[in-house]
């Protein structure tokens, strides 16, 4: 019998809420959803946050959440409900309104997939209601839209001369079951002539990658308090104003009559979205650096109870984690030369807080995934553990190589620093500070919390909720640490990878993004050619030009000949 392949399907993930309660004195409640996930074995994680919807008790959230769904796998969804509130000119976070649990499985298999979910609140239920659904994407078609929208002679839907027009728009996609999907809200303008700020939206969120698709402009008035009132819409598609050049639209109201004042389309642009895939495809390398804590909170390691004890029978914590990320990393690694680094530690009497576990300063590199494993088993007898935990030394290091590298449209590279630690550090703000200035280059740091201590310090380097700021008052570019503690994965390592690199190519693609290099052409891979004739193999690589035959023997190969085609 044959296996067949595992599917993928990529859906999208809508949330709605209504009848929250209202926890506010002088307008209504400013709800927005913290959404998290597990499956069966794990705890929860947080995997984002909708936008905040002002003074709406009803509100149907912009921001859609993407999920791989497996038909045999159980992934658990928890919802929290928040009322919002604004303090030193932030969003911030006020009293939980209710909560709901659902599976991706659920979801999937109500009609529609669509579901209905009460918002609990203290064994309460008579909180709301959250409204869930899910749409498959359409995978093929991966381009951004660039659209720029601008309106002439509107008017206010109030029959008084002195209010004052202050439109906003929303784009809504047409959606199997006859309704529509609120996928875009725009900032609100002033006066009946407004212009609004060009947007870039993902083809499978404005149409699902549909040109035909119907997509509904929606025009609205936020009056003087605040509520909005509906003035007219109209409807297009990406094939209406790509062949049929049509950018200029008339308006029509909830009767179906024209109202006045027009709304024009001044800009629209489809721009290739670039993958992970793309990037490998075009020949840039993934160069993986490690750190591995040998500081003296792990314990004695000749005791049983060190984090760093050698089982002959098992892997111990360490080395499941340095197996585990190492062998999936390796594979987008050309020459498998990895810098393996140690800290904490004194070798030969002196204290170090960035070795190499080699022992060679000129060369810290080893070579491929028994190299790795095989030199930190060797550095365990002659490294004297020690402290305090530094990671400065060791990330400065990694920025060192990254920019070392002078990557650019022609030389691809990106670099990922696994550092494995058992605790709190020691130099937070030097770690903030080189952090900070890592954010500027192909580098992204994974963090692996090993054993039961407090990882408070590695939850505020992740930078989920706040940005890092380094002593000068520069904040980070961009997000380029992730922390997991090995702890919620104990027993799998495969759990435990998928967790980590999971970020990984979203953060190569941003980063080339942000420097504007595009992938390169696609690699023609080495051709092989068989001669019958006289037992021959004969291999050509056009990357290289290199040319090299081996003749073939009764029960092994002996190379013949290499020649550059140079």
């Amino acid at each position: 019998m044959v296996e067949a392949l595992q599917e993928i399907v990529k859906v999208h993930l809508f949330i709605k809420c209504c009848e929250i309660k209202d926890v506010e004195f002088f307008s209504k409640s400013d709800p927005f959803v913290e959404v998290f996930e597990r499956t069966r074995d794990t705890e929860w994680n947080k995997i984002g946050q909708t936008e905040v919807v002002w003074n709406n008790l009803n509100p149907e959230f912009v921001k859609c959440f993407d999920f791989d769904y497996y038909f045999e796998e159980q992934k658990y969804l928890l919802f929290k409900v928040f009322d919002a509130d604004m303090k030193s000119g932030k969003e911030v976070k006020n009293v939980l309104l209710g909560e709901a649990e659902a599976t991706l499985g659920e979801i999937a298999g109500a009609k529609g997939h669509n579901i209905v979910k009460d918002l609990k609140l203290h064994k309460s239920n008579n909180q709301g209601k959250i409204i869930l659904r899910i749409e498959e994407v359409n995978t093929i078609n991966k381009d951004v839209a660039i659209l720029q929208f601008s309106a002439e002679g509107l008017k206010s839907p109030s029959c008084s001369c002195f209010s004052r027009l202050r439109p906003l728009f929303y784009l809504e996609r047409a959606i199997e079951d006859n309704e529509n999907q609120k996928i875009f809200n725009s900032k609100q303008k002033s006066g009946t002539d407004p212009e609004w700020e060009e947007i870039k939206i993902s083809l499978q969120i404005l149409c699902n990658g549909d040109y035909h698709r119907p997509i509904i402009f929606s025009l609205n008035n936020v009056n003087s308090s605040g509520s909005i009132e509906y003035i007219g819409s109209f409807e297009f598609s990406i094939f209406d104003i790509t062949e049929g050049n049509n950018r200029s639209f008339s308006l029509t109201n909830s009767k179906g009559k024209k109202i006045p004042g027009k709304v024009m389309i001044r800009n629209f642009q489809l721009k290739k979205k670039y993958s992970f895939l793309d990037y490998i495809a075009g020949g840039c390398q993934i160069n993986l650096m490690i750190g591995i804590d040998f500081t003296g909170s792990n314990g004695n390691q000749i005791l049983p109870n060190s984090l760093h004890y050698i089982n002959k029978k098992s892997f111990n914590d360490y080395q499941k984690a340095l197996y585990s990320v190492s062998e999936i990393l390796l594979q987008y690694d050309t020459d498998k030369l990895v810098p393996l680094y140690g800290y904490g530690a004194e070798i030969n009497g002196a204290l170090s807080h960035c070795f190499p576990l080699n022992l060679n300063f000129e060369d810290p590199n080893v070579s491929d995934l028994s190299g790795i494993m095989k030199s930190y088993k060797n550095i365990l007898k002659v490294a004297n553990f020690s402290g305090p935990t530094n990671f400065a030394p060791l990330i400065n290091q990694a920025v060192s190589i990254a920019t070392d590298a002078h990557v650019d449209q022609m030389n691809q590279q990106y670099f990922i620093l696994l550092i494995l630690t058992d605790g709190q550090i020691d130099d937070m703000q030097n770690t903030i500070n080189s952090i900070v200035l890592g954010s500027k280059f192909p580098l992204s740091i994974v963090i692996v919390g090993i054993g039961n201590d407090n990882f408070e310090s590695m939850i505020d380097l992740d930078a989920d909720i706040k940005p890092l700021v380094d002593s000068n008052g520069t904040k980070m570019i961009r997000d380029i640490v992730q922390f997991i503690p090995f702890r919620n994965f104990e027993g799998s390592m495969s759990a435990l990878a998928k967790e980590v690199l999971a970020e990984i190519p979203r953060e190569i693609v941003n980063f080339f993004k942000m420097k504007s290099i595009i992938p390169n052409d696609y690699r023609i891979p080495p051709s092989y050619q068989v001669n019958y004739d006289t037992p021959q193999i004969i291999i050509e690589n056009p990357d290289c030009g290199e040319r090299r035959s081996f003749v073939i023997y009764e029960n092994e190969m002996a190379v013949e000949n290499s020649e550059d085609n140079n």
